[in-house]
Formats: structure tokens, sequence, C-alpha cells
């Protein structure tokens, strides 16, 4: 039997600030039979909407953000809170199994976007169209191969001129060697990276062609000042016999040393027990807060417990706690920091979800409903269309 399998980032940390990517506990979510077409979308069963802040939004308070970016913030937080984003699209894939066509839409069914692609002989993306009622962005990829070795040109461009980017992508055995970002003036805004020799990347050399500038005693300026711009390496990995990911180490400039020279910003930390990852702390080095994740695993190496604290207060500002059955998700007790009127923390709020499932005749899962405090809140649902 054919399948096709996404990778699903469902199991992530909520956004905490001052915090950037962190690891993420990675879920297979395995659909049997060779797909020709799927439909998703989420169903609010209730008045409670997602998250809006300043405005009104279907997909909210940070909008639409593209399909990758969209669909990837829903899954996050669906299996990891009490409460979910949105997603409403229809997915059509050829015979190989490369995605050809994308079309989103609102709450109303309302057509958004439409994203299309084409692919070379080795499956590689030629062309990328985005499309609404008004405007059309175009992605164009030209590649050329000597041997390992690969260069490939991106050309992004609307049709309304309003947008330009030319992207250049070096690889050699497959993995990126150097990049480079070049604007509309012909600036080029360049990588380099490293790997050690078991193919794992050791460090990042930064070819920044912007740089800052004093003005009287305590004024500076950034931006482009001269052809030279500034050269350092802003990231640098360390790892373990098992060549698993111990340290990153990440360098910029700062003001206190008249950005001069590159300095330890922050750094993030990763242990490891029976080959799960069992903490991550991302260490500041400018006097700013520092936090910790923790994990616990199952005997089936499942993530059953993750909390989040920082080095202010190691009591848990984040605990979440999952059951499964049938390697799916079936609880989350999700225990979270509460707030008064004026933003002040007054305490621990805990909530428990439930989820629920329907499948068709191929086991492929058609319908979640995701139940918070013994209500049903949310259904995920999904139509897949087979060759």
């Amino acid at each position: 039997m054919k399948f096709y399998t996404f990778i699903l980032l469902l199991l992530i940390i909520p956004s905490i600030s001052n915090s950037q990517e962190i690891p993420k506990e990675i879920l297979k979510d395995t659909i049997y039979g060779n797909i020709k077409k799927i439909r998703e979308k989420v169903v609010f069963l209730t008045k409670v909407e997602n998250p809006q802040m300043l405005y009104y939004d279907d997909y909210g308070h940070s909008g639409f953000m593209g399909p990758a970016a969209t669909t990837s913030r829903f899954y996050k937080t669906w299996f990891s809170s009490d409460f979910c984003y949105y997603i409403n699209y229809e997915r059509h894939f050829d015979e190989k199994r490369n995605v050809i066509k994308d079309f989103w839409y609102d709450k109303q069914n309302e057509f958004m976007y439409l994203y299309k692609y084409k692919y070379d002989n080795k499956n590689r993306v030629l062309t990328e169209i985005d499309s609404t009622d008004f405007s059309v962005r175009t992605k164009n990829s030209y590649y050329q191969d000597y041997g390992n070795i690969t260069i490939e040109n991106i050309i992004s461009q609307s049709s309304d001129n309003n947008h330009f980017k030319h992207l250049i992508y070096f690889h050699k055995d497959n993995k990126l060697t150097r990049s480079k970002n070049i604007d509309d003036n012909g600036y080029i805004d360049e990588y380099i990276y490293n790997y050690n020799s078991l193919g794992k990347l050791s460090s990042r050399i930064h070819k920044d062609p912007m740089s800052y500038k004093k003005h009287g005693e305590n004024s500076w300026s950034h931006g482009i000042q001269d052809s030279i711009g500034k050269v350092h390496k802003d990231l640098a990995n360390v790892y373990d016999k098992k060549n698993r990911l111990i340290n990153s180490l990440h360098y910029s400039f700062s003001k206190e040393d008249n950005y001069e020279k590159p300095k330890l910003i922050y750094q993030e930390i990763y242990t490891y027990k029976n080959d799960n990852l069992i903490s991550f702390k991302r260490k500041s080095e400018n006097g700013g807060t520092s936090i910790f994740f923790n994990y616990k695993y199952d005997k089936q190496n499942r993530l059953v417990e993750y909390n989040v604290c920082n080095d202010k207060n190691f009591n848990p500002r984040i605990i979440e706690k999952y059951k499964y059955k049938n390697n799916k998700i079936i609880s989350l007790e999700y225990t979270d920091e509460s707030y008064d009127d004026k933003f002040k923390v007054n305490g621990m709020k805990k909530s428990k979800s439930t989820f629920s499932y329907k499948y068709d005749a191929k086991n492929n899962w058609i319908e979640i409903i995701k139940n918070v405090d013994g209500v049903d809140l949310y259904k995920w649902t999904r139509e897949i269309a087979y060759y």
C-alpha cells in the first residue's frame, strides 16, 4: 500500500517573550494511500474564537502568513494549548506526491489565495505562483548542476512591481554551503555554512553589508556605511560523541563594545537521556532572563510532560501533560500563568483538553473534535481523495 507522510510540528513550546526557535517534538502523521487531494478546515462549535488582539482577522491576530507558517502555527497550538488558530484550505497533489495547487479560504469559505507549483524532473520546485483577486507574485528557481555541487538562483517578483527579491543558494552534497540575498541596490547579505565530519552544521559566517556608525557622543546609525560591511561568525555549534547538538552559541555586535567585535549574546544548551532530549536552556549573556524547557517521556519514547520556567523563578510557568491511545494524543492537561486586569501574574490556571477521532476506510483520521473542560469547542475536519 502506498502512503504519504506529513511531518507535523504538533508539540511545540508556546511563544514566550525573548524566546526564539526551540527544539520540537516531531510527530509523523502517516496518511495511507496515494493522495490526490486534501480538504482541511477547522470549525468553531461555540462562540469561542481564535485569539484576536488589535483587530479581527479570520486567521487570528497575526493574520494569514502563507501556507507553511499558517499550517505550522495551527498544528503547534492544536495539541499544545487550550485554544486553536484557523486553517481552511484545499491541497492538490500530482502522482509523485508533490503539491501542485493550494487554495486558501476564509471562515465564510470565500477564496483568499491560490498557490501553484511546477517541478523539474528531480522534483525540485521550478515555479511558485501566489495569486489573489488583486495581485500575482511569482518565484522562479533556476538550477545549475556541477556534479555534487548545485547553484540555485531564485527570482521573486510581483505583478505590481512592488516586490523583487533575488536569492542564490550554493549546495554541495545536498548541504547548503552559502546563501546570498541581493537587494534592489545590489547589496549582498551573505551567509557561509560549515559542517563537521559527520555532516552537522558546526558554524556560520555572516557577511553583513550593513554596519554601525557613531554620530556624536551616544548616537549610532545602522545601515550601508561603506563597501566592506561586517564579517563575523554569528553561530557556533558543539556536538557530543553521538553527534547530538549540546551547545549552540549565538554572536552579534553590542553597543557596549562600540559594535567593534562580536560578542556572545545567548547560548542554547541541550541535555539528553536515553537519546531523548530532556532539557533545553536558552541562556542570555546580557542580563536578560534565561528560559528552561524540560521534557519527560514514557517507555515508548513519547512526550508525556513538558514544562517551562525561567531563572527568575524556577517554578514552572507552563506545564503540559499528554496521554495517548494507538499513538494518537487523546488528552492534554494544560497549566499556565493567569493574569489580573493589570496583566500581573495572580496564580496558575489549569484546563483539560480531550481529542476524539474519526477515520476513513484507509484508517486515516478525517475528524478530530477538541473538547476543553467538558465542552466541544473545535472540530478539525479532513476530506481525502485518492488516485
